[in-house]
């Protein structure tokens, strides 16, 4: 019953090259998703963070392969959790997989990993393999994750495409979300088999309800502008409207090719700052590049949001920009003096004067 329910997800990056003029999609990476909830017409898909952190266009293949489009509505970096959805009719023999409780989990009990390994054109679609709860509460601390996080330990066989799949229960309810194979590398350079970790579906449970009641609420940037040589895309944080935000529109900074030419780092370009906003108040100024927030690294507007999505009004955000004094274009192809890198602290506030 589960096994048409699991995705395949496609994961990759729009780019405009403003020498030809043309526009292009390019498929970056992959993973597995479950279909968790159904709407209206479409549904919610459940996957893991770093299946579709390095993307910015999205779509899903079903089991019968039917593909269609989808959009990312959040994420937690944290737990390496992502909702995705889709608009079109799932095909007639998926169904939303039931949610079960993973802290109700025993050790030994039998569990079943459903989920696509391999990549490309070598996929291997609804592979499925079966194993026990070999541990609970792991530590684990890997790159997939910001923080340390607990996690289910399994014998179940778990390879690359398998993230952000099903780990299903006896009785066919999710019960957890493979993130990752533990290899020998992890221990000293023992050989290491049959260790794979999943995150528990009681700790994405919380963020696919703030998702899908709107408590949380994520745009991704918009379409490019092919009109414009150097805008790679842009959206304002207004998204967030009736939630705290800084009040700024930031574009990608992807095509500059003063990025390219070495002249400024990584990071999320500040376009415009609204009055008296709370990034205005911090002496945050267009021109701005932002590459850090409270200590992570911000490479693109999707990870900025992300830091945004979860604060409360009062918040303070501790941020790092690169700024070139006098110099509010810094996309252009002309010499860019060296900036400099200031530490600003911008309190959240709800403002919701802006245009939708």
């Amino acid at each position: 019953n589960v096994r048409p329910s699991v995705v395949e997800v496609l994961v990759s990056v729009e780019s405009w090259d403003p020498n030809t003029r043309i526009a292009s999609v390019d498929l970056v990476g992959g993973g597995s998703g479950c279909y968790i909830r159904s709407d209206t017409e479409g549904g919610y898909i459940l996957t893991n963070h770093h299946v579709v952190e390095d993307g910015d266009v999205f779509s899903i293949k079903w089991l019968d392969e039917t593909e269609m489009d989808c959009r990312l509505l959040g994420y937690d970096d944290g737990t390496d959790i992502a909702v995705l959805a889709f608009d079109d009719p799932a095909p007639e023999n998926a169904l939303p997989i039931p949610l079960g409780d993973s802290d109700a989990l025993q050790i030994g009990e039998l569990v079943v990993a459903i989920g696509n390994p391999g990549a490309g054109s070598e996929t291997l679609f609804g592979t499925v393999t079966a194993g026990i709860v070999s541990g609970l509460e792991r530590s684990a601390n890997a790159n997939n994750f910001s923080r340390s996080v607990s996690v289910i330990q399994t014998d179940a066989a778990i390879n690359t495409g398998n993230s952000g799949g099903a780990l299903l229960n006896s009785k066919g309810q999710l019960v957890g979300i493979p993130t990752l194979k533990y290899t020998g590398s992890y221990y000293s350079g023992s050989t290491v088999e049959g260790i794979g970790m999943c995150i528990p579906i009681n700790s994405a449970k919380p963020l696919i309800n703030k998702v899908l009641s709107g408590e949380i609420t994520f745009t991704a940037p918009e379409a490019l502008d092919n009109s414009d040589d150097n805008k790679a895309d842009s959206n304002t944080d207004s998204t967030l409207v009736g939630k705290p935000r800084m009040g700024i529109t930031m574009s990608n900074l992807a095509n500059s090719r003063a990025l390219q030419n070495g002249q400024i780092p990584k990071g999320v370009y500040v376009v415009n700052v609204e009055e008296n906003s709370p990034a205005e108040k911090a002496g945050m100024q267009i021109g701005d590049i932002i590459v850090d927030v409270n200590d992570n690294v911000i490479t693109s507007t999707t990870e900025l949001a992300a830091q945004v999505a979860d604060c409360k009004a009062g918040d303070v955000l501790k941020i790092k920009v690169y700024r070139v004094p006098g110099i509010t274009d810094l996309t252009g192809s002309d010499d860019i003096p060296d900036g400099e890198y200031i530490d600003l602290e911008v309190t959240l506030e709800v403002i919701d004067n802006v245009k939708q």
